[in-house]
């Protein structure tokens, strides 16, 4: 199938998968499609191939071929494109769409969650982490330099300390629990076995863990219960640092936001907004395309990873 009338495309590249969403110049849904992960610290040219294919993918949904590419206007949100020189080497793409827009996924989020607002902020709490707000149209960040130096709150960070405490009480430095001896048990009880498998992980390995963390703390397990504690401490500063800069208004995002809310500290709650839209949709408005009129109640109908849901 062929189009004479402008598509618009938005995709999300995180640090487990890229997400593409077609719209027609009315707003209407016409195709989804996910590929894998896109943020740069991969290299931007594999980060470009992996928007070529969910593009691809998402026309294939939709009906469409690769021919209409060229008659797609296209906006991006890439994990950890805060740096300068990644962001002009994505610009300067031989891209296939008829106009390319490229930001952070922390960007294409805000503008989603606070339906392309000038004030707003968002907290991603998925693999990794990120605040991000505008405040008369300027950007703010907190966070969000990548899972060496940053990231705290995430699922993959949670993952990380979770794996650290387990194979420091099989050592006897810690006091053990039924978490560090079921961490232990997936790894043989072999410290050595841990320490070569987390030498070849990547930050998604990490954040499976993370959410291990989640399903102990549920089950009263002390050392879960203490790493959700303090992740919930690190998101909580996260929304003050946020607030301190004027941002008020902030909506959680990510797939790891549902479990960490529970551990806020109380006096940052009053800053959570619901979320409008999604970071998908907020790169469509970042490409020029609008979005179809918000449904009554429609928080209450969706359930909390389809709101929250990022990356």
């Amino acid at each position: 199938m062929a189009s004479s009338e402008p598509l618009y495309m938005g995709i999300d590249g995180g640090g487990s998968n890229c997400r593409g969403r077609l719209r027609s110049g009315d707003g209407s849904l016409l195709g989804e499609a996910i590929s894998g992960p896109a943020q740069t610290s991969q290299g931007i040219m594999a980060a470009q191939e992996q928007v070529a294919r969910v593009a691809r993918e998402t026309l294939k949904d939709a009906g469409f071929g690769a021919e209409v590419l060229e008659t797609t206007h296209v906006g991006i949100g890439l994990a950890e494109l805060h740096i300068s020189a990644d962001k002009e080497a994505f610009r300067n793409w031989e891209h296939p769409f008829a106009s390319l827009r490229v930001s952070s996924d922390a960007h294409i989020a805000c503008l989603g969650g606070h339906a392309g607002a000038r004030d707003g902020g968002i907290l991603i709490l998925g693999t990794g982490s990120c605040g991000y707000g505008l405040v008369k149209g300027h950007s703010v960040n907190v966070g969000g330099w990548g899972f060496d130096l940053s990231d705290m709150a995430s699922a993959a960070q949670v993952g990380v300390l979770a794996l650290r405490y387990a194979i420091a009480a099989l050592d006897g430095i810690y006091e053990v629990s039924t978490m560090t001896d079921h961490i232990m048990a997936m790894f043989g009880d072999s410290q050595e076995e841990m320490a070569l498998w987390a030498s070849r992980a990547t930050p998604p390995d990490f954040a499976g863990y993370g959410h291990l963390v989640v399903r102990f703390a549920e089950k009263e397990d002390p050392v879960a219960l203490k790493l959700m504690s303090d992740c919930g401490t690190q998101a909580s500063a996260m929304l003050r640092a946020l607030a301190w800069r004027g941002i008020n208004q902030i909506a959680l995002m990510g797939s790891f936001a549902e479990a960490v809310e529970p551990w806020l500290e109380a006096e940052t709650t009053s800053l959570i907004v619901p979320r409008l839209y999604d970071a998908r949709d907020g790169a469509i408005l970042m490409a020029g395309g609008t979005l179809p009129p918000l449904q009554p109640n429609h928080e209450q109908d969706m359930g909390y990873k389809e709101r929250y849901g990022h990356g």
